[in-house]
C-alpha cells in the first residue's frame, strides 16, 4: 500500500509540473498520435495531464480494496502508469519543440 501511495503522490507532481512547464503556449495538448506522428486528438491542457493520474488512482483503489493483491502488484502497476505518463509528457514537449520549429 505505501508503494502505491509513493506512485500517486510522484503521478501527481509530474502532472503539477507537466502542465506548469511542458506545451505552456497550447490550451491544449495532443494525447494520441498515428504511427505518421500526426496528432489524432487532443485535450485540454490541465485535462491531458491530469487523466493518467486520476486513472491510476482508480485503478490502485480497486486493486488494493482486494485482499487478494499483494503489494508487488500494487508497485508494478503503479510503475506502469507513471511510466505512461512519463512517457506522455515527454511526446508532448517533443511536439511543442517541433511545433515551434
Amino acid at each position: 500500500m505505501i508503494s502505491s501511495v509513493a506512485f500517486m503522490c510522484a503521478m501527481i507532481a509530474v502532472a503539477i509540473y507537466a502542465y506548469c512547464n511542458v506545451a505552456r503556449a497550447s490550451p491544449s495538448v495532443p494525447m494520441q498520435w498515428s504511427l505518421s506522428g500526426k496528432v489524432n486528438w487532443s485535450a485540454p491542457r490541465a485535462i491531458a495531464f491530469l487523466s493518467i493520474p486520476a486513472l491510476a488512482i482508480a485503478v490502485l483503489a480497486l486493486l488494493a480494496s482486494r485482499d487478494a493483491v499483494e503489494e508487488r502488484h500494487l508497485a508494478a502497476v503503479g510503475a506502469m502508469f507513471l511510466g505512461f505518463q512519463l512517457l506522455h509528457v515527454i511526446l508532448v514537449d517533443r511536439w511543442t519543440k517541433r511545433k515551434r520549429g
